[in-house]
């Protein structure tokens, strides 16, 4: 009788910070407006209002939009806003319109009746300047820049929990890259973006901070502040161990482009061990775009240096990895906040674990689709250490390690 009460009351404990949690979601993301923010132009911006229409001139400031699911409240892109997928689908579908860059047609924005609009560079301003509609310039320099520039359009937005959380993630991925290659041998790296002239990414651009997450030395980042343009022979003397290039709109096949780059510098390391990488097409968006796609491209990067630790890396990457996501925190709904209610009543009342159980898979709270762990494994010994004869009085080994996976006690 003493364990069972135990138990019930461990049960009741879990529920209630359950119950607890799911408070704390429900109240995430609830901002007072109006919010004041500072831009990377220096300008300090009052939004009155969340905003509910917001034209992106700039796919990095897409990408951040998207991120933070926002996507029902973009209304205009420009035509280089081509990721996530989504984007090219709603306007496809209509939904979503296109405007003029380069310059901006102030008339187009107007069109779309938007209430923010968030732009890359100071160009832009003086056009749009008598619209009376809240700008925001965002023109990251590092990933620090990127960072904070998450966290300005979550603010801007009303979705700042959502980007604190996206940006923490970032951070632990990143992090935990930087930690695997540190103790790794350092290669030197020339980055390209243009051949004719020669672009190359210098100190102080998010791709030379990208570079030395990954266990690289950008050959020119104490030459070159920014992107600048270099001559052959500069590249040559710096002799790069390995060379990168990236470019969204190749319209050449990217073997011929790799033997341009390794006849341009032969005599340096990186040709002469065919250490050429090519980042075309959506790839090249992981590290020209300043935003939530960067650690996709640090990850590359990280494999491209250090092939021992990382196996082979094909020479020319076409397609760009998704693994930046918001991962909500667990929360349910309010049919499901009851039903969990009710299964702590049966709990206390009844004593019943099946019923309360059952409950839950009905609810959806939990999935009666996972498959049980079986008793002769390792998980399900320890399970039984910690957890000991109380384990036993649930229905069925997957009903146990469900239950407690529900109710928060284990963490899988």
């Amino acid at each position: 009788m003493k364990g069972k009460t135990l138990l019930l009351t461990w049960l009741i404990l879990i529920l209630f910070m359950s119950s607890f949690q799911v408070l704390t979601v429900f109240s995430q993301d609830s901002q007072d407006f109006p919010v004041t923010v500072t831009d990377d132009a220096g300008r300090t911006v009052t939004i009155q209002s969340v905003p509910q229409r917001i034209v992106s001139l700039a796919p990095s400031n897409t990408e951040i939009l998207f991120a933070l699911g926002l996507d029902d409240r973009v209304v205009g892109v420009t035509k280089w806003c081509d990721y996530p997928p989504k984007v090219k689908e709603l306007v496809e579908e209509g939904s979503l319109a296109v405007v003029d860059v380069l310059p901006v047609k102030p008339e187009q924005i107007v069109a779309l009746n938007p209430d923010l609009i968030l732009l890359y560079t100071t160009a832009d301003l003086e056009n749009l300047k008598d619209l009376n509609i809240p700008i925001l310039v965002l023109d990251p320099k590092t990933i620090d820049d990127i960072y904070n520039d998450i966290l300005i359009v979550g603010k801007a937005t009303g979705t700042y929990e959502k980007a604190e959380l996206l940006v923490n993630q970032m951070k632990k991925k990143i992090n935990d890259i930087k930690e695997s290659v540190s103790p790794l041998r350092k290669v030197k790296v020339a980055y390209m973006c243009w051949l004719q002239p020669i672009w190359v990414a210098g100190g102080g651009t998010f791709a030379d901070s990208a570079i030395k997450i990954a266990g690289g030395i950008n050959v020119f980042s104490s030459d070159i502040s920014g992107w600048g343009v270099v001559s052959p022979e500069a590249v040559i003397e710096k002799n790069p161990d390995i060379i990168i290039y990236t470019s969204a709109g190749l319209q050449v096949s990217g073997e011929k482009i790799r033997s341009e780059i390794k006849q341009t510098f032969a005599p340096t390391n990186a040709a002469k061990n065919d250490e050429v990488y090519l980042l075309i097409g959506d790839a090249s968006s992981m590290l020209e775009r300043p935003g939530p796609g960067i650690f996709d491209g640090i990850d590359v990067l990280a494999k491209i240096f250090h092939p021992p630790v990382y196996g082979e890396t094909p020479k020319i990457i076409t397609e760009r990895k998704v693994t930046i996501k918001i991962v909500e925190p667990a929360g349910y709904t309010e049919v499901q906040v009851k039903i969990i209610s009710e299964a702590e009543k049966v709990l206390i009342t009844e004593g019943d674990v099946k019923k309360a159980y059952n409950k839950l898979v009905e609810a959806g709270v939990i999935s009666s689709d996972v498959p049980p762990i079986r008793e002769d494994s390792s998980i399900y010994t320890s399970l039984i250490m910690l957890y000991g004869p109380r384990l036993e009085k649930y229905p069925s080994v997957e009903g146990r390690i469900q239950l407690l996976y529900a109710m928060g006690i284990l963490k899988v």
